[in-house]
């Protein structure tokens, strides 16, 4: 009987235990059955159950006789003699639950009432779009309205630098307000005649404090725009914005840029 299990070839199929001879060979080549699984794709009670010949508990004949090549060939058999020997005809068969059997073909009720869910979704989806599209055509209007009834004011940002300097009382626009009192008094005077005169690139922030202290300006001005004015010296100067300014004292240029503050980009300067 031994000799019959350690060869293959000759023995007879009903007699050959084939499991023994793969648990037989892996113990002689020292391995464990954690070993075997780690090597070939087969779980724990997979390897068990075939050394044991519980072909019962393995799939088909078509995956038993995979797993039989895999493992001969981790054990360096001949496979084809272990093949030889397999059961022919299917040993066992996977039971298909009744809870498992799932219907391929709709019943008429159920293709009825997936036909009443995707009308009803195409439904709400054409809603959707409508309201959306009624919505967008009354926006304008609203905003058109909300425009008219509103007063947009732009206030003005000081850098934080200079804002404990500056006043905080809003600076308005040249367009929507006058000049201080101060301005008005000292009268912009013609070309030529002014003591100083600034030209603006960009909209840019200016105050101008005469001699007495005096406001003799504070506003922002617009881009290409010019200030003339006149009054006693000195003069005490913060300018906005001081890169895009040019400045003349008694008709000659003023260079900024030793008074600028690379930070806030404002020059603070003083005319004599």
């Amino acid at each position: 009987m031994m000799e019959q299990e350690n060869n293959p070839e000759g023995a007879p199929a009903e007699k050959l235990l084939i499991g023994h001879l793969l648990r037989e060979r892996r113990e002689s080549m020292g391995l464990g059955i954690d070993d075997v699984v780690a090597k070939i794709k087969l779980s724990h009670n997979q390897v068990v159950a075939l050394e044991e010949n519980d072909f019962k508990s393995l799939p088909e004949i078509v995956f038993l006789r995979g797993f039989v090549r895999s493992y001969a060939r981790l054990l360096q058999m001949d496979e084809q003699a272990l093949l030889a020997h397999l059961p022919t005809v299917q040993v066992s068969e996977a039971k298909i639950e009744p809870d498992q059997i799932e219907a391929e073909f709709p019943t008429a009720k159920t293709a009825r009432r997936q036909s009443v869910n995707l009308l009803l979704a195409a439904l709400m989806v054409v809603i959707a779009i409508l309201g959306f599209v009624l919505w967008q055509s009354k926006a304008p209007h609203r905003e058109s309205v909300k425009s008219a009834e509103t007063t947009v004011t732009t206030p003005l940002v000081l850098p934080k630098a200079e804002s404990e300097a500056v006043s905080s009382v809003p600076v308005p626009l040249p367009q929507s307000s006058p000049l201080p009192a101060e301005t008005a008094a000292s009268a912009v005077m013609p070309a030529g005649s002014a003591a100083l005169r600034i030209a603006f690139d960009k909209e840019c922030w200016v105050e101008i404090k005469d001699r007495l202290g005096r406001t003799l300006s504070r506003q922002v001005n617009a881009a290409g725009s010019e200030l003339r004015l006149e009054g006693e010296a000195p003069f005490s100067l913060v300018i906005g914005h001081a890169q895009a300014v040019h400045l003349f004292y008694k008709d000659k240029p003023v260079d900024l840029k030793p008074y600028i503050n690379a930070d806030s980009d404002v020059a603070r300067l003083t005319l004599e």
